[in-house]
């Protein structure tokens, strides 16, 4: 029996062993890029791990020689020296009762193995990668060391079959997909509503310009040069901003400079003394290059030019900051008080009001409508359907769950929209006439 128990030590071993460089694999194999470079400045250990997890081809090679190893030494421990004990209550089999023995404990060593040795470690290596690979990084740097022949064998062969299915024997692993790192942080249930919200909106403007989301210059707020210091500073106290261009007789295209409220106070001269020189920045910049601009110039606020020089309105830090981390209200905030919700569920919206912020008042519109078009306002999408400029309110277009419908017109300029859900099956034609009332 002392025997037996050695035999039965011998393959707890194995599949202890296993288990081991099982889990050493899908540690390995889970840690990114940027989890690599963190533990590569914090220790050497750290620098042993990175430089390993970046040859897949040693650390691969070596794991699987070990499980290799270990698995056949317990096969050969337990199929005929284990299976003796069990001969015996199987003699009813006669001569089929050795074959039956080991067959059973074949069987029976397969589910430990794939149990103990294969699943529970995997599971475990994924949910702790970086600690179980750092205690495992000098072991398994060793081990390669020892087993180089056999490892840059196995690893020329492996090359040998890459290449001859298509792939490339020296790329490493792909890189993380915006959609994937989405789905990553739709998954972490210690972030909060707020911290997916950021996130998402960081992945979100990635791609967006300043013409997308700027104030246009109808809706900016000016100061006419020829004004004094105290009546700039009731206009502009009286507007709820606290900035605005000082311009000239030609409007924004004129504009001398940026003042502020603070830099109004107690003053007097003409109000373009007190003015700051305006920052520029084209409309085809990028969100997050206007917001490092903008940081790097300690500005808040910036005037946005088309490709002729026009300007074509404003954007200001908060503006930008909002397109990742939400609506920022106050009590002056023209988003709060532009949007109305009706008693029969409709939404009435300032013509500008930006395609991509619909969302935040419960508006979703398909991609199809979205994608591909030159307009970024309420205003354009019904300008695009409607294929020419309404004289009058009622003009109406159908959408996906939604009529759009022109409710104010100023001058040339569509200056509210109202949305109405549509009921489920009722697709109506993609555009109407503009009748008044609807």
């Amino acid at each position: 029996m002392g025997g037996y128990g050695v035999q039965v030590t011998l393959v707890f071993v194995l599949v202890l062993v296993n288990a081991v460089f099982a889990g050493s694999e899908m540690a390995l194999v889970s840690l990114r890029e940027s989890q690599l470079q963190r533990l590569e400045r914090r220790s050497r250990a750290g620098r042993v791990l990175a430089k390993l997890a970046r040859d897949p081809n040693r650390f691969l090679a070596t794991i699987q020689i070990g499980i290799t190893l270990a698995g056949f030494l317990a096969s050969a421990a337990a199929a005929v020296s284990l299976a003796a004990p069990l001969v015996g209550p199987l003699g009813f089999l006669g001569s089929a009762a050795e074959p039956a023995a080991i067959v059973v404990v074949t069987i029976l060593l397969t589910f430990v193995t794939l149990v103990f040795g294969e699943l529970a470690p995997k599971r475990i290596a994924m949910q702790r990668a970086e600690g179980w690979a750092l205690l495992v990084a000098r072991p398994l740097d060793t081990l390669s060391a020892v087993s180089r022949p056999v490892v840059w064998l196995l690893s020329r062969a492996s090359d040998a079959v890459v290449r001859l299915t298509g792939g490339d024997p020296r790329a490493r692993r792909e890189e993380v997909t915006t959609e994937e790192l989405r789905d990553m942080v739709a998954a972490q249930r210690n972030l909060t509503l707020e911290h997916r919200m950021i996130i998402s909106g960081a992945f979100e403007v990635a791609e967006r310009t300043l013409r997308e989301i700027l104030v246009p210059r109808r809706d900016v707020v000016t100061l006419s040069a020829s004004l004094s210091a105290p009546q700039a500073l009731r206009e502009l106290g009286a507007s709820g901003q606290t900035r605005a261009p000082v311009v000239g007789r030609s409007g924004l295209d004129d504009t001398l400079g940026v003042v502020h409220l603070r830099d109004l106070l107690d003053q007097d001269g003409p109000v373009a003394e007190h003015a700051s020189p305006a920052v520029y920045l084209p409309e085809t910049l990028k969100v997050t290059e206007a917001i490092r601009e903008l940081r790097a110039q300690r500005q808040q606020f910036a005037l946005v030019v088309d490709e002729r020089g026009s300007i074509d309105g404003i954007v200001t830090m908060e503006d930008l900051v909002e397109e990742i981390v939400g609506e920022i209200y106050d009590e002056t905030d023209r988003d709060v008080q532009s949007v109305v919700r009706e008693p029969d569920g409709s939404l009435l919206l300032p013509g500008g009001f930006p395609l991509h912020d619909l969302p935040d008042v419960g508006v979703d519109l398909d991609e199809d409508t979205l994608e591909d078009n030159d307009y970024t306002t309420v205003a354009g999408l019904l300008l695009a359907r409607l294929g020419h400029i309404p004289k009058a309110p009622g003009g109406v277009v159908e959408l996906p769950g939604l009529t759009a419908a022109v409710a104010e017109v100023t001058g040339q300029a569509i200056t509210r929209v109202r949305l109405r859900p549509r009921p489920t099956g009722d697709e109506g034609p993609e555009t109407g006439d503009d009748v008044p009332g609807s």
